[in-house]
Protein backbone atom coordinates (compact mmCIF):
# COMPACT_ATOMS: atom_id res chain seq x y z
CA UNK A 1 0.00 0.00 0.00
CA UNK A 2 1.18 3.51 -0.83
CA UNK A 3 1.05 5.63 2.32
CA UNK A 4 0.75 9.41 1.82
CA UNK A 5 2.92 11.57 4.01
CA UNK A 6 0.95 13.11 6.87
CA UNK A 7 2.28 16.22 8.60
CA UNK A 8 0.70 15.62 11.98
CA UNK A 9 1.79 18.06 14.65
CA UNK A 10 1.04 19.14 18.19
CA UNK A 11 -0.42 22.62 18.52
CA UNK A 12 1.39 24.72 21.09
CA UNK A 13 -1.35 27.30 21.65
CA UNK A 14 -3.76 26.64 24.48
CA UNK A 15 -7.29 26.02 23.26
CA UNK A 16 -10.25 27.91 24.66
CA UNK A 17 -13.84 27.53 25.72
CA UNK A 18 -16.51 30.15 25.16
CA UNK A 19 -19.41 30.95 27.49
CA UNK A 20 -22.81 32.23 26.39
CA UNK A 21 -25.52 33.42 28.77
CA UNK A 22 -29.13 32.55 27.98
CA UNK A 23 -28.06 30.67 24.84
CA UNK A 24 -30.07 28.14 22.83
CA UNK A 25 -28.95 24.66 21.80
CA UNK A 26 -30.63 23.57 18.57
CA UNK A 27 -31.22 19.84 18.05
CA UNK A 28 -29.98 18.04 14.96
CA UNK A 29 -32.18 18.22 11.88
CA UNK A 30 -31.60 17.24 8.25
CA UNK A 31 -33.19 17.98 4.91
CA UNK A 32 -33.62 21.71 5.52
CA UNK A 33 -31.19 22.91 2.86
CA UNK A 34 -30.26 21.66 -0.58
CA UNK A 35 -26.66 21.55 0.61
CA UNK A 36 -25.93 20.96 4.27
CA UNK A 37 -23.27 19.28 6.42
CA UNK A 38 -23.00 15.49 6.23
CA UNK A 39 -24.54 14.95 9.67
CA UNK A 40 -27.06 17.78 9.53
CA UNK A 41 -27.69 21.13 11.17
CA UNK A 42 -27.87 22.16 14.81
CA UNK A 43 -25.61 23.64 17.46
CA UNK A 44 -25.55 26.72 19.68
CA UNK A 45 -27.05 30.18 19.12
CA UNK A 46 -26.27 33.06 21.45
CA UNK A 47 -28.86 35.18 23.25
CA UNK A 48 -29.33 37.35 20.16
CA UNK A 49 -30.00 34.30 17.99
CA UNK A 50 -26.66 34.35 16.15
CA UNK A 51 -25.08 30.99 15.45
CA UNK A 52 -21.90 30.16 17.37
CA UNK A 53 -19.52 28.97 14.66
CA UNK A 54 -17.34 27.04 17.12
CA UNK A 55 -20.31 24.75 17.87
CA UNK A 56 -20.13 23.37 14.33
CA UNK A 57 -17.63 20.66 13.35
CA UNK A 58 -15.46 20.29 10.29
CA UNK A 59 -13.36 17.16 10.31
CA UNK A 60 -12.63 17.38 6.60
CA UNK A 61 -14.65 14.40 5.45
CA UNK A 62 -17.20 14.56 8.29
CA UNK A 63 -19.11 17.75 9.11
CA UNK A 64 -22.10 18.84 11.16
CA UNK A 65 -23.69 21.98 12.56
CA UNK A 66 -25.37 25.12 11.35
CA UNK A 67 -28.32 27.41 12.12
CA UNK A 68 -31.95 27.14 11.12
CA UNK A 69 -35.18 28.89 12.09
CA UNK A 70 -36.97 27.57 15.17
CA UNK A 71 -40.16 28.33 17.06
CA UNK A 72 -39.20 30.12 20.28
CA UNK A 73 -42.53 29.07 21.83
CA UNK A 74 -41.37 25.44 21.67
CA UNK A 75 -38.17 26.09 23.61
CA UNK A 76 -37.42 24.22 26.80
CA UNK A 77 -35.61 26.16 29.52
CA UNK A 78 -32.83 24.68 31.62
CA UNK A 79 -31.60 26.63 34.65
CA UNK A 80 -28.16 25.04 34.40
CA UNK A 81 -24.63 25.56 33.18
CA UNK A 82 -24.27 23.25 30.20
CA UNK A 83 -21.18 22.00 28.37
CA UNK A 84 -21.91 21.56 24.68
CA UNK A 85 -20.78 18.11 23.48
CA UNK A 86 -22.14 18.26 19.94
CA UNK A 87 -23.30 15.39 17.76
CA UNK A 88 -23.57 11.88 19.15
CA UNK A 89 -24.31 8.54 17.49
CA UNK A 90 -23.23 4.98 18.13
CA UNK A 91 -20.20 4.30 15.99
CA UNK A 92 -17.04 3.76 18.00
CA UNK A 93 -14.66 4.89 15.26
CA UNK A 94 -16.47 8.16 14.58
CA UNK A 95 -16.99 8.62 18.31
CA UNK A 96 -13.23 8.65 18.88
CA UNK A 97 -12.25 10.56 15.75
CA UNK A 98 -15.06 13.08 15.28
CA UNK A 99 -17.29 13.38 18.34
CA UNK A 100 -15.35 13.57 21.63
CA UNK A 101 -13.04 16.48 20.82
CA UNK A 102 -14.67 18.87 23.33
CA UNK A 103 -14.43 16.53 26.32
CA UNK A 104 -11.06 17.87 27.41
CA UNK A 105 -13.01 20.50 29.34
CA UNK A 106 -13.98 18.36 32.37
CA UNK A 107 -10.34 17.28 32.73
CA UNK A 108 -8.44 20.48 31.97
CA UNK A 109 -10.66 23.41 32.93
CA UNK A 110 -10.53 24.76 36.48
CA UNK A 111 -14.07 26.05 35.96
CA UNK A 112 -15.55 22.56 35.54
CA UNK A 113 -18.01 21.40 38.18
CA UNK A 114 -19.96 18.16 38.49
CA UNK A 115 -23.03 20.36 38.83
CA UNK A 116 -22.69 21.12 35.13
CA UNK A 117 -24.63 19.20 32.50
CA UNK A 118 -23.31 17.88 29.18
CA UNK A 119 -25.66 18.37 26.21
CA UNK A 120 -25.53 16.30 23.03
CA UNK A 121 -27.45 16.22 19.74
CA UNK A 122 -28.65 13.32 17.61
CA UNK A 123 -31.23 10.56 17.76
CA UNK A 124 -29.34 8.02 19.87
CA UNK A 125 -28.39 7.95 23.55
CA UNK A 126 -25.01 6.83 24.92
CA UNK A 127 -24.92 3.40 26.50
CA UNK A 128 -22.40 0.61 27.13
CA UNK A 129 -18.87 1.74 26.16
CA UNK A 130 -20.00 5.13 24.89
CA UNK A 131 -21.57 5.84 28.27
CA UNK A 132 -18.55 4.40 30.09
CA UNK A 133 -16.32 6.90 28.28
CA UNK A 134 -18.19 9.74 29.97
CA UNK A 135 -18.17 7.93 33.31
CA UNK A 136 -14.41 7.43 33.16
CA UNK A 137 -14.10 11.21 32.76
CA UNK A 138 -16.14 11.65 35.95
CA UNK A 139 -19.39 12.50 34.13
CA UNK A 140 -22.34 10.49 35.41
CA UNK A 141 -25.37 9.55 33.34
CA UNK A 142 -27.60 12.08 35.10
CA UNK A 143 -25.37 14.88 33.84
CA UNK A 144 -26.04 13.98 30.20
CA UNK A 145 -28.78 15.98 28.46
CA UNK A 146 -30.28 14.77 25.18
CA UNK A 147 -31.36 17.82 23.17
CA UNK A 148 -34.41 16.87 21.09
CA UNK A 149 -36.03 20.31 20.89
CA UNK A 150 -34.63 23.85 21.13
CA UNK A 151 -33.25 24.24 24.65
CA UNK A 152 -32.44 27.62 26.20
CA UNK A 153 -29.95 27.34 29.04
CA UNK A 154 -28.77 29.73 31.72
CA UNK A 155 -25.25 29.31 30.36
CA UNK A 156 -23.78 27.24 27.53
CA UNK A 157 -20.06 26.50 27.43
CA UNK A 158 -18.64 25.65 24.00
CA UNK A 159 -15.14 24.14 24.24
CA UNK A 160 -12.99 24.24 21.13
CA UNK A 161 -12.16 20.95 19.43
CA UNK A 162 -8.93 19.48 20.83
CA UNK A 163 -7.74 17.53 17.78
CA UNK A 164 -8.38 17.00 14.09
CA UNK A 165 -7.71 13.65 12.49
CA UNK A 166 -4.65 13.35 10.26
CA UNK A 167 -3.61 16.93 11.07
CA UNK A 168 -3.07 18.10 14.66
CA UNK A 169 -3.70 17.51 18.33
CA UNK A 170 -3.32 19.52 21.54
CA UNK A 171 -2.04 18.93 25.04
CA UNK A 172 -5.68 19.00 26.18
CA UNK A 173 -6.50 16.05 23.92
CA UNK A 174 -3.58 14.09 25.33
CA UNK A 175 -4.61 14.90 28.91
CA UNK A 176 -8.18 13.75 28.21
CA UNK A 177 -7.02 10.30 27.14
CA UNK A 178 -4.34 10.09 29.83
CA UNK A 179 -6.96 10.84 32.50
CA UNK A 180 -8.87 7.71 31.47
CA UNK A 181 -5.70 5.65 31.18
CA UNK A 182 -4.60 6.60 34.70
CA UNK A 183 -8.06 5.84 36.04
CA UNK A 184 -8.04 2.33 34.60
CA UNK A 185 -4.42 1.15 34.59
CA UNK A 186 -4.12 0.47 38.32
CA UNK A 187 -7.42 -1.44 38.60
CA UNK A 188 -6.63 -4.56 40.66
CA UNK A 189 -9.64 -6.53 39.40
CA UNK A 190 -8.55 -6.01 35.81
CA UNK A 191 -4.99 -6.95 36.74
CA UNK A 192 -6.19 -10.26 38.23
CA UNK A 193 -8.24 -10.98 35.12
CA UNK A 194 -5.84 -9.88 32.38
CA UNK A 195 -2.45 -9.45 34.02
CA UNK A 196 -0.97 -12.52 32.32
CA UNK A 197 -2.28 -11.70 28.83
CA UNK A 198 0.70 -10.25 26.98
CA UNK A 199 0.13 -11.09 23.30
CA UNK A 200 -3.29 -10.17 21.92
CA UNK A 201 -5.02 -10.53 18.60
CA UNK A 202 -8.08 -8.27 18.53
CA UNK A 203 -10.48 -10.08 16.21
CA UNK A 204 -13.44 -8.91 14.13
CA UNK A 205 -14.58 -12.43 13.20
CA UNK A 206 -17.39 -12.35 15.77
CA UNK A 207 -18.56 -8.84 14.86
CA UNK A 208 -21.89 -8.98 13.02
CA UNK A 209 -21.17 -6.44 10.28
CA UNK A 210 -17.75 -7.93 9.56
CA UNK A 211 -19.20 -11.42 9.15
CA UNK A 212 -21.11 -10.21 6.09
CA UNK A 213 -18.45 -7.98 4.55
CA UNK A 214 -14.97 -9.18 5.62
CA UNK A 215 -13.68 -12.55 4.47
CA UNK A 216 -10.46 -14.38 5.26
CA UNK A 217 -9.63 -13.00 8.69
CA UNK A 218 -10.24 -16.37 10.33
CA UNK A 219 -7.05 -17.71 8.68
CA UNK A 220 -4.98 -14.83 10.04
CA UNK A 221 -6.56 -15.14 13.47
CA UNK A 222 -5.68 -18.85 13.63
CA UNK A 223 -2.06 -18.10 12.72
CA UNK A 224 -1.76 -15.64 15.60
CA UNK A 225 -3.42 -18.08 18.00
CA UNK A 226 -0.98 -20.81 17.01
CA UNK A 227 1.88 -18.43 17.72
CA UNK A 228 0.95 -17.61 21.30
CA UNK A 229 -1.55 -14.79 20.86
CA UNK A 230 -4.83 -14.69 22.75
CA UNK A 231 -7.71 -13.87 20.42
CA UNK A 232 -10.17 -11.38 21.89
CA UNK A 233 -13.33 -9.83 20.42
CA UNK A 234 -13.11 -6.18 21.59
CA UNK A 235 -16.84 -5.54 21.13
CA UNK A 236 -17.44 -8.00 23.99
CA UNK A 237 -15.24 -6.04 26.42
CA UNK A 238 -15.96 -2.98 28.49
CA UNK A 239 -14.01 0.16 27.68
CA UNK A 240 -12.06 -0.25 30.92
CA UNK A 241 -11.01 -3.77 29.93
CA UNK A 242 -9.83 -2.57 26.53
CA UNK A 243 -7.90 0.36 28.01
CA UNK A 244 -6.22 -1.98 30.48
CA UNK A 245 -5.16 -4.41 27.75
CA UNK A 246 -3.80 -1.66 25.50
CA UNK A 247 -1.59 -0.46 28.35
CA UNK A 248 -0.35 -3.81 29.67
CA UNK A 249 0.08 -5.98 26.58
CA UNK A 250 3.50 -6.41 25.00
CA UNK A 251 2.18 -7.29 21.51
CA UNK A 252 -1.13 -6.39 19.88
CA UNK A 253 -2.24 -7.26 16.35
CA UNK A 254 -5.48 -6.31 14.64
CA UNK A 255 -7.07 -5.56 11.29
CA UNK A 256 -7.02 -1.91 10.24
CA UNK A 257 -10.26 -0.03 10.85
CA UNK A 258 -11.86 0.96 14.14
CA UNK A 259 -9.81 -1.34 16.40
CA UNK A 260 -6.40 0.37 16.10
CA UNK A 261 -8.02 3.72 16.93
CA UNK A 262 -8.09 2.51 20.53
CA UNK A 263 -4.35 3.22 20.61
CA UNK A 264 -5.63 6.65 21.69
CA UNK A 265 -5.98 5.05 25.13
CA UNK A 266 -2.44 3.61 25.14
CA UNK A 267 0.36 5.22 27.14
CA UNK A 268 2.63 2.22 26.59
CA UNK A 269 5.19 3.47 24.08
CA UNK A 270 6.94 0.07 24.22
CA UNK A 271 3.92 -1.70 22.76
CA UNK A 272 4.64 -3.72 19.62
CA UNK A 273 1.61 -3.02 17.44
CA UNK A 274 0.90 -4.76 14.14
CA UNK A 275 -1.95 -3.47 11.97
CA UNK A 276 -3.17 -5.63 9.09
CA UNK A 277 -4.36 -3.64 6.08
CA UNK A 278 -7.56 -5.22 4.72
CA UNK A 279 -7.68 -2.86 1.71
CA UNK A 280 -5.48 -0.67 -0.45
CA UNK A 281 -7.64 2.33 0.54
CA UNK A 282 -5.56 4.43 2.90
CA UNK A 283 -6.90 4.80 6.45
CA UNK A 284 -5.30 7.86 7.99
CA UNK A 285 -7.18 8.06 11.28
CA UNK A 286 -4.88 5.85 13.42
CA UNK A 287 -1.81 7.96 12.64
CA UNK A 288 -2.87 10.93 14.76
CA UNK A 289 -3.34 8.78 17.86
CA UNK A 290 -0.10 6.89 17.18
CA UNK A 291 1.77 10.20 16.99
CA UNK A 292 0.02 11.61 20.06
CA UNK A 293 0.77 8.57 22.25
CA UNK A 294 4.25 7.94 20.77
CA UNK A 295 3.38 4.36 19.78
CA UNK A 296 5.02 2.82 16.71
CA UNK A 297 3.02 0.46 14.50
CA UNK A 298 3.96 -1.91 11.70
CA UNK A 299 1.38 -1.97 8.89
CA UNK A 300 1.22 -5.21 6.91
CA UNK A 301 -0.87 -5.71 3.75
CA UNK A 302 -3.12 -8.79 3.86
CA UNK A 303 -5.69 -7.74 1.25
CA UNK A 304 -6.61 -9.20 -2.10
CA UNK A 305 -8.61 -6.98 -4.47
CA UNK A 306 -9.54 -8.86 -7.67
CA UNK A 307 -12.12 -6.26 -8.78
CA UNK A 308 -11.27 -2.59 -9.43
CA UNK A 309 -14.40 -1.02 -7.93
CA UNK A 310 -14.28 -2.98 -4.68
CA UNK A 311 -14.13 -2.37 -1.82
CA UNK A 312 -16.44 0.62 -2.30
CA UNK A 313 -15.10 2.44 0.75
CA UNK A 314 -13.39 1.89 4.09
CA UNK A 315 -16.74 1.56 5.81
CA UNK A 316 -18.72 -0.38 3.25
CA UNK A 317 -16.40 -3.05 1.89
CA UNK A 318 -16.52 -5.86 1.04
CA UNK A 319 -13.00 -6.93 1.96
CA UNK A 320 -11.03 -10.05 1.07
CA UNK A 321 -8.04 -11.00 3.22
CA UNK A 322 -5.48 -13.72 2.68
CA UNK A 323 -1.97 -14.84 3.56
CA UNK A 324 0.06 -12.53 1.34
CA UNK A 325 3.77 -12.61 0.55
CA UNK A 326 4.20 -9.49 2.69
CA UNK A 327 2.48 -11.19 5.62
CA UNK A 328 4.65 -14.31 5.26
CA UNK A 329 7.75 -12.12 5.13
CA UNK A 330 6.63 -10.32 8.29
CA UNK A 331 6.06 -13.69 9.98
CA UNK A 332 9.66 -14.62 9.20
CA UNK A 333 10.89 -11.42 10.83
CA UNK A 334 8.83 -12.24 13.92
CA UNK A 335 9.95 -15.89 13.99
CA UNK A 336 6.34 -17.05 13.64
CA UNK A 337 5.39 -20.37 12.09
CA UNK A 338 2.74 -20.92 9.42
CA UNK A 339 0.33 -23.65 10.65
CA UNK A 340 -1.21 -24.22 7.20
CA UNK A 341 -0.07 -26.32 4.27
CA UNK A 342 -0.08 -24.67 0.83
CA UNK A 343 -3.03 -26.79 -0.36
CA UNK A 344 -5.12 -25.85 2.68
CA UNK A 345 -4.42 -22.16 2.11
CA UNK A 346 -5.58 -22.51 -1.51
CA UNK A 347 -8.84 -24.22 -0.52
CA UNK A 348 -9.66 -21.71 2.21
CA UNK A 349 -8.81 -18.79 -0.08
CA UNK A 350 -11.14 -20.08 -2.82
CA UNK A 351 -13.98 -20.47 -0.31
CA UNK A 352 -13.46 -16.91 0.91
CA UNK A 353 -13.32 -15.62 -2.67
CA UNK A 354 -16.73 -17.19 -3.33
CA UNK A 355 -18.16 -15.51 -0.23
CA UNK A 356 -16.57 -12.25 -1.35
CA UNK A 357 -18.20 -12.51 -4.79
CA UNK A 358 -21.54 -13.34 -3.18
CA UNK A 359 -21.23 -10.20 -1.08
CA UNK A 360 -20.52 -8.06 -4.15
CA UNK A 361 -23.49 -9.53 -6.01
CA UNK A 362 -25.69 -9.31 -2.93
CA UNK A 363 -26.60 -12.98 -3.30
CA UNK A 364 -26.56 -13.79 0.42
CA UNK A 365 -28.79 -10.82 1.18
CA UNK A 366 -31.19 -11.77 -1.64
CA UNK A 367 -31.39 -15.37 -0.39
CA UNK A 368 -32.20 -14.16 3.12
CA UNK A 369 -34.92 -11.86 1.79
CA UNK A 370 -36.41 -14.69 -0.29
CA UNK A 371 -36.38 -17.13 2.63
CA UNK A 372 -37.89 -14.45 4.86
CA UNK A 373 -40.83 -14.15 2.47
CA UNK A 374 -41.21 -17.90 2.08
CA UNK A 375 -40.92 -18.91 5.74
CA UNK A 376 -43.97 -18.60 8.00
CA UNK A 377 -43.55 -16.57 11.18
CA UNK A 378 -43.30 -19.72 13.33
CA UNK A 379 -40.36 -21.00 11.28
CA UNK A 380 -38.64 -17.62 11.55
CA UNK A 381 -38.95 -17.76 15.35
CA UNK A 382 -37.43 -21.26 15.44
CA UNK A 383 -34.58 -20.19 13.14
CA UNK A 384 -33.84 -17.16 15.32
CA UNK A 385 -33.69 -19.36 18.43
CA UNK A 386 -31.29 -21.75 16.73
CA UNK A 387 -29.04 -18.81 15.79
CA UNK A 388 -29.21 -17.51 19.38
CA UNK A 389 -31.07 -14.30 18.51
CA UNK A 390 -33.71 -13.17 20.99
Amino acid sequence: MTVPELEIHKKTDQINSFEYENAVILPRITGVRAEEPMWGLGGVCNQEGNFVDSSAYDGGWATYGGPYLWNEEEEEYLEEEVIYFGMFFKHWGHFLVDLIGRMWYPVCSAKYSQNMKVAYLGEEKPDQNHLEFFQLLGINEKQLIHVTKPMRCRKVIVPEIAFRSCMWYTEEALQMFRYIINHVSKNEDLHKKYGKVKKIYFSRTQFGKAQNSEFGEEMLEYIFEQNGYTSIAPEKLSLSEQVYLWNHAENIACVNGTIPLNVAFCANSNLKLTVLNKTSIFHGNPYLFLKMQKVKARFVDVYKEPFKKYPKSLGEGPFLMTITKEFVSWMGEEDMRLPYRAREIQIRTVKNQIKYCFAILGITRKIRMLLSKMCPDKMKQIARKIRGIH
